[in-house]
C-alpha cells in the first residue's frame, strides 16, 4: 500500500491545524468561555521556495495568556502563588479566586515534540533513500 507523501509546507499545514485545534478542545475543557478567544486562532507558515519549512508562527487573543496563567485585572503573578498556598495550607481562599487554567503551555510543547518527530522520521526516510542511491550508483558504476 502506498503511502501519500507530503510536503514539508504541507506537514506544517496540517500540524498547525490540528494545534489549533487541539487549543480549542483544551478552551472547553477548562470552560474558558468566550468566543473571541476562540475565533481568534491563526497560524503562518514561512517557507523557502524549495517548500522547506522555515517558521511556524501562532497568533491569537492576548487575553488567552492571562488565563493560562491565572493573572489579570489586578492579580499578578505572585499574587496566584499565594492564593494557591493560602488554599493549601488553610483551607480557605484569600485574596482574589482567580486560578490558572493551563490550555496553552503543556499542549503547545506537545504538540512541538510530536512535530519534532514527524520531521525527523522524515529527514531520516530522505537520507536513507539518498544514501541507498548513492550506494547503487556506484555499484553501477563499476
Amino acid at each position: 500500500m502506498d503511502k501519500v507523501k507530503f510536503t514539508p509546507r504541507e506537514v506544517a499545514d496540517k500540524w498547525a491545524f490540528f494545534t489549533i485545534k487541539v487549543w480549542k478542545e483544551k478552551l472547553w475543557k477548562y470552560k474558558i468561555l468566550g468566543k473571541s478567544l476562540r475565533s481568534s486562532f491563526k497560524s503562518k507558515i514561512s517557507a523557502d521556495p524549495d517548500g522547506n519549512v522555515i517558521s511556524i508562527e501562532f497568533g491569537f487573543k492576548y487575553t488567552g495568556r492571562f488565563v493560562d496563567m491565572g493573572v489579570g485585572r489586578g492579580v499578578r503573578i505572585s499574587d496566584v502563588r499565594e492564593n494557591k498556598t493560602s488554599r493549601y495550607l488553610e483551607g480557605k481562599m484569600l485574596g482574589n479566586r482567580r486560578v490558572a487554567k493551563k490550555w496553552y503551555g503543556k499542549t503547545f510543547y506537545h504538540e512541538v515534540a510530536t512535530l519534532r518527530e514527524i520531521m525527523a522520521r522524515d529527514f531520516a526516510h530522505k537520507g536513507i533513500l539518498q544514501i541507498t542511491e548513492d550506494i547503487n550508483e556506484k555499484t553501477i558504476s563499476l
